[in-house]
């Protein structure tokens, strides 16, 4: 489908296992550190929701974080599905239809989450 970092890896080295540990080691700090970044946003963004008076502006406000929190879970899960399904199967259809699903199908969700919310 296109070049993955791990298949790639494999192509190109005879001895894997120190450049599998550089590149889910970075992978985990990378990600991991996105991840505690949009976590303690929306904890943010609930409590001043929490404080809101109005019912109708608090449904509104979960609605949109909701819709939001799922794009980007299904970027996560997809995300990290491929790469640690890589590292023990090497079924292509089903890498390439996660492949897919993050790196098409989520950012096409946005425009239409946006669209539909505004």
């Amino acid at each position: 489908f296109f070049c993955e970092l791990n298949r790639m890896i494999q192509l190109a080295c005879s001895d894997t296992f120190l450049s599998n540990v550089v590149m889910y080691f970075s992978a985990v700090l990378m990600g991991g550190g996105s991840l505690a970044g949009i976590l303690y946003t929306y904890s943010k963004i609930v409590s001043s929701i929490c404080a809101m008076s109005s019912s109708q502006g608090k449904y509104k406000s979960f609605s949109t974080c909701a819709s939001h929190l799922s794009v980007v879970s299904l970027f996560y899960l997809t995300s990290l599905g491929v790469y640690l399904s890589s590292a023990v199967t090497h079924s292509s259809q089903s890498s390439a239809t996660a492949s897919v699903m993050y790196t098409v199908v989520t950012p096409m969700l946005n425009p239409i989450i946006y669209t539909f919310r505004n």
